[in-house]
């Protein structure tokens, strides 16, 4: 009997007993994705003028630097996220910010996980700082109250005044865990080259 068991085991894999009940053992839960709030860093070489974005239309965008407030609740979470933006190109643009990236090199992003949904003390905070300003009305702010999720400094940011600014948002925020880390995560672009 138990040979038979074993030849039909041998011919058919795909009726091995799945993992959850060999040896009457329960399979461990798959890991779930962290999610929470991001910050993206683009940093524009050149003018972009004329960029069509969606239903917002045609718009400018100096050379220099963006911030985009966004968040990841999905099903694959921030790594998921951060994974599509670090694509240069997408087939398809879903989210406002598909336009601008095509045409900037992601320098960073910085990521916080938390259940609560930070966007918007993070757009409020920034909104505040002296050092960049919201551009382009209605950019990521399709579900949102706030004017826009899209800053521009025409000078990169300090880490450190960056870090002041997204950690006072986050002290407004009820309900927020105490104990909070943001993930700075650097990319750097491929130069495209012509053959």
């Amino acid at each position: 009997m138990n040979g038979r068991q074993l030849q039909t085991n041998e011919a058919h894999p795909q009726r091995q007993p799945p993992p959850s009940s060999r040896c009457g053992r329960p399979a461990r839960k798959a890991h779930m994705p962290a999610r929470g709030t991001y910050l993206l860093i683009l940093r524009l070489d050149r003018d972009v003028v004329g960029l069509p974005v969606g239903k917002l239309g045609a718009l400018d965008f100096p050379a220099g630097y963006y911030l985009y407030v966004g968040s990841a609740f999905g099903s694959g979470g921030l790594p998921a996220r951060l994974a599509y933006h670090a694509k240069r190109r997408k087939t398809r643009p879903h989210w406002h910010i598909d336009y601008l990236r095509e045409h900037g090199e992601l320098e960073e992003a910085w990521i916080i996980a938390c259940p609560v949904r930070l966007e918007h003390a993070w757009v409020n905070a920034l909104s505040a700082a002296p050092d960049v300003q919201p551009v382009a009305p209605g950019f990521g702010a399709s579900d949102s109250p706030c004017p826009s999720h899209l800053f521009f400094s025409p000078v990169r940011p300090s880490p450190r005044t960056l870090a002041g600014t997204l950690f006072q948002g986050i002290e407004k925020v009820a309900g927020c865990i105490t104990h909070l880390s943001i993930e700075v995560h650097t990319f750097h672009d491929r130069q495209l080259t012509s053959a």
